[in-house]
């Protein structure tokens, strides 16, 4: 395995600027993996290393579009099921959506809302979800709530949480032991210091007045919402945030993407990466102004998580680099810090492959 010394050079930079206090990068192929670095401390006096588990946030996505695509093969849960067969109270315009629309972004639901404003329990949280004042938003706009009631969804339909769908489905399959729904204070888990101030300013936006919430506890997720549903008894996770795992886990994940047949079809990944609009099913498609940047071809898909997070997968190169930290201040252009790794990490690899 190469050390990949600019990277490592890179990551020293990332988190002298007081954007992360802990990170780890590694690039590779759905083969091998080339690199992989850690800089920083997990917590305090304890080093980040390659074992470090991180909140994977936003990551849990793709996890989930994946067990859409496992449950649809299935017939357990068809990604073609309209929304108004789960719930006929639902509004019109939700109504015919398919399930598949929730994991495109194509349902119309609000970006966000602090559900943990208002909602006292988990009926309350999907009378919100259900209702109409949340409708209406333009196709195409990234929204956690479509993920949160994809999986509301799932475990109406099937009967069984979430965590043990994903568990069963996919984690197991793809031996991935390590990636779990908000652990606790394990030794491995990196700690998180950002509140939830964005949040706080995102309602005050909606006309909400939301305090803050402070850092969260270790092993829990840092996202509002998802912290709030979990004490609510919901399970350890929700379809939009909740995992938590190293960055040779998510090489592993994104490899099955990048050359699929362990668990997932070929012609489902087609299918799911097919269409049009920013987002494909689970996923980011490559912008020059996100956070893959010029280094990575047009047909590059990722995702990230606002704790930190980056996994892209580049599928004419055949290369996967992820670039996970513990997001210190949230109010950073982090994308420029990502378009920079992939760049210098496509540079690192190259350089590898030819010598």
């Amino acid at each position: 395995m190469g050390e990949g010394p600019g990277v490592r050079s890179f990551l020293g930079e990332l988190l002298t600027s007081g954007v992360a206090s802990s990170a780890v990068a590694l690039g590779g192929s759905a083969d091998r993996i080339s690199w992989e670095l850690a800089a920083g401390e997990a917590r305090p006096r304890v080093p980040a290393t390659a074992r470090t588990r991180f909140d994977y946030a936003s990551l849990t996505k793709p996890f989930i579009a994946t067990l859409a695509l496992v449950l649809d093969d299935a017939g357990v849960l068809p990604l073609s099921i309209q929304l108004g067969e789960v719930w006929p109270e639902v509004d019109p315009r939700l109504c015919r959506r398919p399930l598949s629309a929730l994991l495109r972004h194509r349902a119309g639901l609000a970006a966000w809302y602090p559900l943990y404003h208002d909602c006292e329990s988990r009926d309350d949280v999907l009378d919100t979800l259900l209702d109409p004042s949340l409708l209406g938003t333009r196709a195409g706009t990234y929204s956690d709530l479509d993920y949160i009631l994809w999986g509301l969804a799932a475990e109406r339909v099937t009967g069984k949480p979430l965590e043990v769908l994903l568990r069963t489905r996919v984690l197991a399959p793809l031996g991935l032991s390590d990636v779990e729904p908000s652990p606790g204070k394990r030794k491995d888990v990196a700690q998180s210091f950002m509140d939830t101030a964005k949040e706080a300013r995102l309602a005050k936006g909606l006309g909400l007045d939301v305090p803050p919430l402070p850092p969260p506890p270790i092993g829990l997720p840092q996202d509002g919402n998802a912290r709030f549903l979990i004490g609510l008894g919901a399970g350890r996770m929700t379809g939009h945030v909740g995992l938590f795992g190293r960055a040779r886990d998510l090489w592993t994940f994104a490899a099955e993407w990048l050359s699929p047949g362990k668990l997932l079809k070929p012609e489902a990944v087609t299918a799911a990466l097919g269409g049009g609009g920013s987002f494909a099913l689970g996923w980011w498609r490559r912008t020059l102004r996100g956070s893959a940047g010029p280094a990575l071809s047009p047909s590059s898909f990722g995702h990230t998580g606002f704790a930190g997070n980056s996994l892209w997968i580049d599928p004419e190169a055949r290369r996967i680099f992820v670039l996970l930290a513990s997001r210190s201040d949230p109010s950073c252009d982090i994308n420029r810090w990502r378009r920079r790794f992939h760049a210098l990490a496509s540079t690192t690899i190259r350089s590898e492959e030819a010598s």
